[in-house]
């Protein structure tokens, strides 16, 4: 059974009219609804839909795109998904601007994206110190007094930010910005937003549990391959990757082969997107599905930022991440956690690391539990594996991820 999943875009213009981006938005059903749980979980559809469901050239073309982003989703390895040069990062307006969020995007703009900020209707002393880390501002043009709005474009030319006129409705209001020298446009003067839809092909679930068993176990091209082939769906969803893997578009050669396709995405884009498609193709509600899909992520990258943070080898930061990410994949797809870890060709400390939590990932997987729930790391036995003063450093850690 298949069923249709949506997403909107709206352009976003220059000054002379053409198409440059096309902000993506999250549409739960036909009418145009966006009933969804959080910032994040609308986010990780978009990414989803664009990348598996529709292929990014036919929702993007030739234009880039413009995906909204909570402070968590910026801090996410779904990031890591995404080619930076053709994406702008857009941090909502109800994101708290904080120094250590100003470092990420700093990260994220030396990788490649863009970053703006949504909705900006004032100059708050908060605004002024991200400023920064940014490379646009878009303005909620409807929102701001006639009298201010020179002053806005003005001072945010001067701090060599492009700046966006959003919600332009009016003939008007187009005028009146090109006249103040804002770069770029968008809202329902120029088109509203246009829904594309897809019909959904879930892969079952057996077959990306089979594609994840020998991705684990550093199967050959070949025999991935082979797997493959019992997948159409998920062969669909990986050629789509591939067109958009990070890849210049003028440079991207055509996919004649699964192989190709698999070898120009990579085994580590791989294994995120089967863990993706694994927390996003059970039977639970996307309510639960969604949050558990983040909680999930966060824990594996606080696990493998952890291991870094120690200097464990790559090997040990490998398996911190695989750990977490696997830790609660049991529950969208209703198997007991012993025979799912059980079914995986596993190393024996990530066995023992999940289902009983011993070892050293083990012991990270409690550290990564306590602190989502807010409980106090006390020093306890279990811990000095990595020394007593480590505990020190990993609610700083927590937070970053």
């Amino acid at each position: 059974m298949t069923d249709s999943v949506f997403l909107a875009r709206q352009p976003i213009v220059d000054r002379s009219g053409a198409v440059v981006a096309q902000e993506l938005l999250f549409r739960h059903s036909a009418p145009c609804n966006s009933n969804v749980v959080d910032g994040f979980a609308r986010t990780a559809a978009v990414i989803e839909r664009t990348f598996g469901d529709l292929g990014v050239d036919a929702v993007l073309a030739d234009a880039d795109g413009a995906i909204n982003c909570t402070g968590e989703f910026l801090n996410s390895d779904f990031l890591a998904m995404l080619p930076p040069e053709r994406f702008i990062l857009e941090v909502l307006e109800d994101t708290e601007l904080t120094p250590e969020l100003g470092r990420r995007c700093a990260e994220l703009r030396q990788a490649g994206f863009r970053i703006a900020l949504d909705d900006v209707r004032s100059i708050t002393p908060a605004l002024t110190g991200f400023l920064p880390y940014v490379d646009m501002v878009k303005l909620d043009w409807p929102f701001i007094r006639e009298g201010e709005l020179a002053n806005l474009v003005s001072y945010f030319k001067q701090q060599e930010k492009l700046v966006l006129a959003e919600k332009i409705e009016e003939r008007t209001e187009h005028e009146v910005a090109l006249k103040l020298g804002c770069d770029l446009f968008q809202g329902y003067f120029f088109a509203r937003p246009q829904l594309i839809s897809a019909k959904k092909m879930p892969p079952a679930f057996a077959a990306v549990f089979q594609v994840l068993n020998l991705l684990i176990n550093e199967a050959t091209t070949d025999q991935l391959e082979s797997s493959l082939k019992s997948a159409p769906s998920l062969v669909l969803q990986i050629l789509r990757l591939a067109n958009s893997s990070g890849y210049n578009r003028s440079s991207i050669q055509p996919i004649t082969s699964i192989g190709q396709a698999v070898s120009r995405v990579g085994t580590q884009q791989l294994v995120r997107w089967c863990c993706i498609l694994l927390y996003g193709s059970g039977s639970a509600s996307p309510e639960k599905i969604d949050p558990l899909m983040q909680l999930v992520q966060r824990r594996a990258a606080f696990m493998e930022r952890v291991g870094k943070a120690l200097g464990m080898d790559t090997a040990f930061c490998q398996a911190a991440y695989l750990t977490g990410l696997l830790s609660l994949a049991h529950i969208p797809n209703g198997l007991p956690l012993d025979m799912l870890v059980s079914s995986l060709p596993l190393s024996e400390d990530i066995r023992q690391g999940i289902t009983n939590h011993t070892g050293s990932l083990g012991t990270l997987l409690s550290i990564a539990e306590k602190l989502e729930r807010g409980e106090a790391l006390d020093v306890q036995p279990e811990y000095e594996i990595f020394g007593a003063e480590v505990n020190a450093q990993l609610i700083p850690l927590f937070w970053q991820t």
